[in-house]
């Protein structure tokens, strides 16, 4: 059995070992997801991010199992998610685009911690002691084909594209056409509270439309209410230095970026800017934060759909995507199943703010 664990919303990763200078498919051990809120936002809507835990498989029991569909359920303060069962190895390997998409605060913010994890700021935390980290969603701006949207960090000179939603992968095929009690994916809390025992929801030859067959999906959402309409930058970035133990700075030190990035914002729309202003409160954090850099329309729009003075002769397959591969999951059964696979993911355009890592 396979678990694809999706993050939203705002979140530090830490691993038992130090991300800086790792390379892809390093093995980082243990990876723990710390999810952020400012304390002082509480009750806040448009500024506190409240976490939810989604759920898509079955409780083990009697095959199949009974249906666990759930998208808001009750989030325990501290929880790991791991396979039992299966023979993975131990700790969480980095694929190259969690490396490439998702920003080091200490790359941020060069002055270092004065102290440790802040936990008022931390509002729960999910250990996955297993896996593979990679992303799949960029931040986008919703025009002309909602296009990825090149992004800068206020203070700093690091630009360029940068992720909104992290997955991490698990498992395998061998139990993909039976289920197996001794294997399935256990939801633990510290508490003792929670113990969720989960299979997949479809395997072997059911298919059912929009669902990866022998796969358990854990969704956490750490987002806070959506906003009349879209802006460009994300204030609530700053709050992961707060929680990762950054001391506050006294003001932002590159004056004429901060100054064009305000009037841009309060000429789109100053009601949103200045209500952003006054949640980050007095004295302000002063840490970077990302927003979108000039939008172009005649430069940012991707290749368009033309006619080509000759076809295109293809060179060879392209890079297989994270999960099974060639050759998994296939039925060992003399009368294997036919049928087409999904048409892709088409995720939705979620609000700007991005995760961070850090090598605590």
């Amino acid at each position: 059995m396979r678990a694809r664990i999706i993050f939203r919303g705002l979140t530090l990763f830490t691993f038992e070992r130090d991300v800086a200078g790792a390379e892809a498919n390093d093995n980082l051990g243990t990876l723990t997801a710390h999810l952020v809120s400012d304390p002082a936002h509480a009750g806040m809507p448009l500024h506190e991010h409240t976490p939810y835990l989604g759920l898509l498989g079955r409780d083990v029991g009697d095959p199949p199992g009974r249906a666990r569909v759930q998208t808001k359920g009750r989030m325990p303060k501290e929880i790991t998610i791991g396979l039992k069962g299966h023979d993975v190895e131990a700790g969480v390997r980095v694929d190259g685009s969690f490396l490439d998409y998702v920003p080091i605060l200490e790359t941020l913010n060069e002055d270092g911690r004065d102290k440790g994890l802040q936990d008022n700021f931390i509002t729960r935390k999910i250990t996955i002691p297993s896996g593979r980290i990679r992303t799949r969603d960029f931040i986008s701006w919703d025009w002309h084909g909602n296009t990825p949207a090149r992004i800068a960090y206020l203070d700093t000179n690091v630009q360029g594209f940068a992720a909104n939603e992290v997955i991490v992968d698990v498992g395998d095929d061998s139990d993909f056409e039976t289920p197996n009690r001794r294997k399935h994916l256990a939801i633990d809390s510290r508490d003792g509270a929670v113990h969720e025992k989960l299979w997949a929801y479809t395997r072997g030859d059911q298919y059912v439309h929009g669902i990866d067959p022998n796969t358990v999906e854990v969704l956490i959402n750490n987002l806070p209410a959506r906003r009349r309409r879209p802006v460009f930058w994300s204030r609530h970035f700053e709050v992961l230095f707060r929680a990762a133990g950054f001391h506050d700075r006294t003001s932002y030190r590159n004056a004429a970026q901060y100054e064009a990035l305000r009037s841009a914002a309060m000429a789109y729309d100053a009601d949103q800017w200045q209500a952003d202003v006054a949640m980050m409160g007095s004295p302000a954090a002063f840490q970077p934060f990302p927003f979108l850099t000039d939008i172009d329309p005649q430069q940012d729009k991707l290749e368009p759909l033309a006619k080509a003075a000759a076809a295109y002769m293809l060179k060879g397959p392209p890079p297989p995507p994270a999960g099974r591969q060639q050759g998994e999951g296939l039925l060992r059964k003399a009368h294997r199943a036919h049928g087409h696979g999904g048409m892709g993911h088409d995720p939705a355009n979620y609000e700007i703010c991005p995760h961070a890592i850090t090598d605590i």
